[in-house]
């Protein structure tokens, strides 16, 4: 009996990821994820179009959650990036919780990501954020983490994360000036 249960699962398990293979990724979604990045790239964007178009985006994703489009691991990923770049608390927790749903299906790449949209709805609370990876310029131009803490968790949960170390992050800090931004705080290449 063990075995057949045993095998019952593993073919139960085996339909559901050939299930999983066999769901193409939301190209309108795609499109709109290629639009959120592309728009702010480069140094002459402009922030007033941005914030009008990063608006028509989450009206268009979230009516796309609410009608089950949004169904891949890299669907989930896409869908995250989009709200992570909102103006409000539950457009962060609807991100990180987007980014863990993206990990799940297993797009590893969502993994910083689930880091960044945590400690961006951590602040957007008024709270410390555990990862390190937002930074904040003061009113006297310098770089800072505003809102930190670092004890938290450990620099190998970071990591596994693909979040820089809070060494690398002060090092990061500490090479920064009003002209030049810190540096990323993910790890470039993050092994799989």
């Amino acid at each position: 009996m063990k075995h057949f249960m045993a095998f019952a699962l593993l073919l139960a398990t085996s339909f559901l990821c050939a299930q999983n293979a066999q769901v193409p990724e939301n190209l309108d979604l795609t499109k709109l994820y290629n639009a959120d990045q592309t728009e702010r790239e480069g140094p002459n964007v402009d922030w007033t179009a941005l914030y009008h178009h990063d608006i028509e985006r989450r009206v268009q994703l979230r009516q796309w959650l609410a009608a089950g489009k949004v169904v891949t691991g890299i669907d989930y990923y896409h869908a995250a990036m989009i709200l992570q770049h909102g103006q409000n608390p539950d457009d962060y927790l609807l991100a990180h919780v987007l980014a863990v749903t993206a990990i799940s299906k297993g797009n590893l790449d969502a993994r910083w990501l689930s880091a960044a949209t945590l400690d961006r709805y951590l602040r957007s609370i008024w709270q410390p954020q555990v990862y390190g990876t937002q930074y904040q310029m003061t009113p006297e131009k310098k770089w800072v983490h505003e809102s930190m803490n670092g004890m938290l968790i450990s620099d190998s949960m970071r990591s596994a994360a693909c979040v820089v170390s809070l060494d690398q992050q002060d090092r990061n800090l500490a090479g920064a000036s009003e002209i030049k931004a810190p540096g990323r705080t993910s790890i470039e290449n993050c092994p799989k």
